[in-house]
């Protein structure tokens, strides 16, 4: 989960760069769709890491299933790639802000030549002041690589898995992630190879409440995108709920976080008192879970079809739960 982009600049889709298609009518009408992507790429799922340069500079990037389509570098690899830039016209510019909850990180941004499957491109490199990812350099989603498989595996794969398919939307505002049905409502599902716990927005948490029942408890904080704490709750549900085939009866709330107008139903069980709540800007709602190796070391692969959108997870859903 990597919050909302305030978007103060444009991310560039990932364009391939091929020679202009031939001059005529018929080109101009019906230009040519890129080919489909060919190839598999496969990785650890306990470790998934790539290395690339772009120019002479190398890079040791963790794949995300929950990364922007664009490479995000820490704040050294950034330095060395501008002190190298791989063109004359190579630069760091102002980029889109990183809105995590409600912490706004100021970020810049270049347009880099990269060669990824043999396809050489075009793509958005951006960095927020704070390291992304430790022991690599940086992160790169899963939408920008040009495969047609990109396969996680372990290799202690359980009998008892099964495989489910999602439908993933690369959303350019929140990156990749795929629509569930919880009770009346529909939320989101985020899926993190990295990071250990699950944990759903405020806006995602009112609607697991309303659907399930359930009450919350101090949680303390959580450590989310770019090394920034964030206070969480935990909601304890009176029913358990399925979220992307895992079973939750409890699960940690950004409650401060992307709330919008969805609220949490009142606890039966607490006195009738009077609270004042304190002001604060309203902050459109965004309803996602991100589902964590809580869950996800359950499963023995994770594969990503690039052509059609499609994760599909093989695990044990069924294992004990929290």
């Amino acid at each position: 989960m990597r919050g909302g982009a305030v978007r103060t600049a444009r991310l560039l889709v990932p364009i391939l760069m091929a020679g202009a298609l031939a001059a005529g009518p018929s080109a101009a009408a019906r230009p040519k769709a890129p080919p489909p992507f060919t190839g598999e790429l496969r990785l650890d799922m306990t470790d998934p890491v790539i290395d690339v340069k772009i120019g002479e500079v190398p890079l040791r990037l963790r794949v995300a299933l929950d990364q922007k389509r664009l490479i995000e570098l820490n704040p050294d690899a950034a330095d060395r790639l501008a002190a190298d830039p791989p063109d004359r016209r190579f630069r760091f510019d102002a980029g889109f802000d990183a809105l995590v909850g409600r912490e706004t990180l100021k970020g810049v941004q270049a347009a880099a030549p990269i060669t990824l499957n043999g396809r050489r491109l075009l793509v958005t490199v951006a960095s927020h002041g704070r390291d992304c990812c430790a022991g690599v350099d940086g992160e790169i989603g899963i939408g920008l690589l040009p495969y047609a498989t990109i396969r996680f595996s372990r290799p202690e794969a359980g009998s008892d898995e099964r495989s489910v398919d999602f439908l993933i939307d690369d959303s350019s505002e929140h990156g990749p992630q795929a629509a569930t049905p919880i009770g009346r409502e529909t939320i989101f599902v985020q899926f993190s190879l990295h990071r250990q716990n699950s944990v759903a927005t405020a806006a995602a948490g009112a609607m697991l409440a309303a659907a399930q029942g359930g009450h919350l408890t101090d949680g303390g904080t959580t450590v989310a995108a770019f090394g920034v704490e964030r206070p969480i709750s935990v909601l304890h549900l009176d029913r358990a709920a399925s979220v992307a085939g895992f079973r939750y009866l409890s699960i940690a709330v950004r409650t401060a976080d992307f709330g919008g107008r969805h609220y949490f139903p009142a606890d039966p069980n607490e006195p009738r008192d009077i609270v004042v709540r304190k002001k604060v800007p309203l902050q459109e709602a965004w309803p996602v879970v991100l589902v964590a190796r809580d869950r996800l070391d359950r499963c023995g692969e994770a594969l990503f079809d690039g052509n059609s959108h499609v994760l599909t997870l093989r695990c044990a859903f069924e294992g004990s739960d929290g």
